[in-house]
């Protein structure tokens, strides 16, 4: 029997989920990690041929065509970029994630909710996936850790559902824990939020 994760990271089921949604039925779940910038795993090297740079909003603009997310990034962002490519080619965009700096706030859309980030907060982690299990995932949130602390960042942020194995198991292999559940429930009008702190 395959994991749950597997079930519910599927296009059917963000389907099935935002069909619910859309008659007023919502229950998301969401944990908070939390890595201290000057504690957690900042030295993962990205694998051969592979460079992570930070690149400022109007750099990164030019990476919307091909990835739609990078419309999304704000102005007070940092897009924490891969570039896979060897000496004879031109470096090709693999993976990416946005880094905001500490005290921003953020509309948290499964969570329909506001949420301000004491520290770094890092969000939209993305590999292609030609380019999976090669630990630039790894790579780049431990060089979004490292760039937050250089930035006066005591601590660094993510928000990641209960159901995203794949993402829990990137951040605690760079140090992150569990701070707190966030989870909101919706049925028509009754909205019910909790922020459950974990130890």
């Amino acid at each position: 029997m395959p994991a749950l994760w597997r079930l519910t990271r599927t296009e059917t089921a963000r389907r099935v989920y935002d069909a619910l949604k859309a008659r007023g039925l919502t229950a998301t779940q969401m944990d908070e990690y939390v890595a201290d910038a000057d504690a957690a795993d900042v030295g993962r090297d990205p694998p051969a041929g592979v460079e992570i740079r930070a690149l400022d909003p109007a750099e990164a603009t030019r990476f919307e065509a091909r990835y739609d997310a990078f419309s999304e990034l704000r102005g007070d962002e940092t897009a924490v970029c891969a570039f896979d490519g060897g000496a004879d080619e031109e470096p090709v965009l693999v993976g990416y994630l946005f880094l905001g700096d500490p005290g921003l706030t953020y509309r948290v859309h499964p969570l329909e909710a506001d949420v301000t980030f004491p520290g770094g907060y890092v969000r939209r982690v993305f590999v292609a996936p030609e380019a999976r299990n090669r630990g630039i995932a790894t790579a780049l949130v431990s060089r979004a850790v490292a760039v937050a602390g250089e930035r006066g960042a005591e601590t660094v942020h993510a928000l990641v559902a209960r159901d995203n194995r794949p993402s829990q198991w990137t951040f605690e292999s760079v140090g992150f824990r569990v701070a707190r559940t966030r989870a909101y429930y919706r049925v028509g009008p009754w909205r019910r939020r909790r922020v459950k702190p974990r130890s």
